[in-house]
């Protein structure tokens, strides 16, 4: 990126041209979104959160149970430590698994909604 005084980067605004036109109709979609439906807009953005701890959350109970299986000696099915983990882990999983369902469904009406300011986003971008 060139670098400009302040008094010049206050009067230009740059642009990347390095983006695709597919990726900048869909940050135009986002911003045309946030502003015409700000609750919409953040509630996509939530799920998308929500989703990340989710597979954070996978991640970590997995590394959990990996971690149990390869320090346990002997019988691993005498490890009362690792059969709580394991059956922990299986209603945890059981829970993510259906929040992350009923975010797909909810996404989905989002993204329907969404599409009605396309045609917007199309011509800003």
């Amino acid at each position: 990126n060139p670098h400009y005084s302040p008094e010049v980067s206050v009067k230009v605004t740059l642009i990347n041209f390095a983006i695709t036109p597919e990726g900048l109709q869909d940050q135009m979609l986002g911003i045309v979104v946030q502003l015409e439906r700000p609750e919409m807009e953040e509630k996509k953005s939530a799920l998308v959160k929500e989703s990340a701890e989710n597979n954070a959350t996978l991640k970590s109970i997995e590394d959990t149970i990996l971690r149990l299986l390869s320090e346990s000696e002997g019988d691993i099915l005498e490890s009362e430590e690792l059969i709580d983990t394991l059956a922990k882990s299986k209603v945890q999983s059981a829970e993510i698994d259906k929040k992350m369902e009923e975010a797909k469904i909810v996404e989905k009406e989002i993204d329907d909604a969404r599409q009605s300011y396309t045609s917007v986003a199309f011509r800003a971008s």
